[in-house]
């Protein structure tokens, strides 16, 4: 049995039994989101077994296996994740933040960790972990106070407070300080869920947008912050906040308007509309300017160009994942994914394939399952190309290239015994490439000619069971398309 919280009465009650120190019942086991608007329950069984075993499915084009390459076998809940050099060593690290909840059986460790990569690849045991044992919900990587040393900023939450953003600074002989040196000092206080760091002003340095939302019955809602950058690093109490009081989670910025300066999309829990805020003067509006026709349960936004016609499109993870055409101020639905069960928790637009335009990315709490959705010359796949679905629920995704082969790797986040799984990007397959030395040459020319006598299957180019000149024609076809 699973459910999913979708209502603000629930999240209400969730608030109030965390506040009052109500523990959920033991009989089974229980897990919840970073932000609580989520739950999900089944028959107690061993820890970390919250179901099925883990299986993946994958179409010829997806550039992922269906088994991972690399996984942390650590109890914990991820609720972020980030991939940057952060040792200057000139290979990306993976920076992990977690979360605490009254999940059962419960988490005894929610410190952030960093994975630092080597020759070797990336540790499986984190050597890097902050002082701080705090409820993270969200990461971001940039240098902040700029002495170009990257700088971990952590958003924060599990109840009101003050310090909703703290920042874990670079130092100069590589890595990152395990002490955090800035906490932000807010009025009001809030439950932070998610941040974005954007030069907001055009003025070269990184500014910090966060969502938040409110925390108890009486409290459920509040505004969205932006921590301006003066050149040296974030003013501690922010010096914008969104007009409406509302429960928001996710973001992103691109500038849709064409006046140089970043948009916001931001998505939005039930009751409340996801859409855009605009940003005309290097401060974005107080007052949404564009919403979504519904008042989903919507969690992450993402910006895109799918069509590269220098039009922007943005996607809001829903019931389903919705895509829209911000045209001539105006936010149109184009398409929803379709995947077996909806509900994201994360959503995200990158360029999995190499092939110059981006594609779907999502992961999802309730079902455990992380899907990609190809980008085809412009139309996105309605069904998922790949799809992962772990035992475990989902939390988080990122993708950057993690073991040196200059293509993205993807990693994603869970809250389970086994919180991270990493798959590394594989080439397109050559199907020409008959000897398997990775080039193309006469030597794959006698193989097909000695495979095609023999009615071998690996000669069966156009897979119809027959050997004829319409094999020799998809071979040479092939064999002139080269390796990837």
């Amino acid at each position: 049995m699973h459910t999913r919280t979708i209502t603000l009465c629930s999240l209400l009650s969730f608030h109030a039994g965390m506040a009052s120190g109500a523990e959920p019942i033991a009989r089974s086991h229980i897990e919840i989101s970073a932000t609580g608007q989520e739950t999900v329950e089944r028959s107690l069984a061993p820890v970390g077994q919250l179901g099925h075993a883990p299986s993946g499915s994958a179409t010829a084009e997806a550039p992922f296996g269906t088994t991972p390459d690399f996984t942390v076998e650590l109890r914990r809940q991820i609720s972020g994740l980030a991939i940057a050099d952060l040792d200057g060593d000139g290979r990306n690290d993976l920076a992990a933040v977690c979360y605490i909840s009254n999940s059962f059986p419960p988490y005894e460790d929610w410190r952030d960790m960093i994975f630092f990569n080597s020759e070797s690849g990336l540790e499986n045991t984190p050597s890097w972990i902050s002082n701080e044992q705090t409820h993270s919900a969200d990461v971001q990587i940039g240098d902040v106070n700029g002495d170009t040393y990257p700088d971990l900023v952590s958003i924060h939450g599990g109840g009101l407070r003050t310090d909703s953003v703290q920042i874990h600074f670079g130092l100069a002989g590589g890595g990152v300080n395990t002490v955090a040196g800035f906490a932000s000092a807010t009025s009001p206080n809030a439950w932070g869920t998610s941040g974005l760091l954007v030069d907001m002003d055009n003025d070269s340095d990184l500014d910090l947008v966060t969502t938040n939302q409110g925390s108890g019955v009486n409290q459920p809602t509040r505004p969205m912050f932006m921590f301006r950058n003066n050149g040296m690093g974030l003013e501690s109490d922010p010096s914008w906040e969104s007009d409406t009081y509302e429960i928001s989670n996710g973001l992103d910025a691109r500038d849709i308007t064409g006046d140089g300066f970043p948009d916001l999309a931001v998505a939005k829990w039930v009751n409340f509309s996801s859409g855009i805020y605009y940003n005309t003067t290097g401060t974005p509006d107080v007052f949404q300017s564009l919403y979504v026709p519904n008042t989903d349960a919507d969690k992450g936004a993402a910006f895109t160009d799918l069509e590269d016609d220098f039009s922007s499109e943005v996607a809001f993870g829903g019931d389903p994942t919705t895509i829209y055409s911000l045209v001539h101020g105006a936010i149109l639905g184009v398409g929803v994914t379709n995947p077996p069960f909806t509900g994201p928790q994360e959503v995200r637009f990158f360029d999995v394939d190499l092939d110059g335009d981006d594609d779907l990315g999502e992961v999802h709490f309730s079902d455990g399952r992380a899907h990609l959705y190809l980008n085809r010359d412009g139309v996105l796949d309605t069904d998922p190309a790949w799809t992962y679905d772990a035992s475990e629920v989902g939390t988080s995704i990122a993708l950057g290239d993690l073991n040196n082969d200059g293509r993205p790797d993807l990693a994603i986040g869970y809250s389970g015994n086994t919180c991270i799984r990493v798959f590394y990007g594989q080439a397109p397959a050559c199907p020409a490439d008959l000897t398997g030395e990775g080039d193309l040459n006469f030597l794959d020319v006698s193989a097909f000619l000695s495979a095609f006598g023999a009615m071998d299957p690996v000669a069966d180019f156009e897979a119809d069971g027959n050997f004829n000149f319409l094999d020799v024609s998809a071979f040479l076809a092939a064999f002139g398309d080269g390796c990837p």
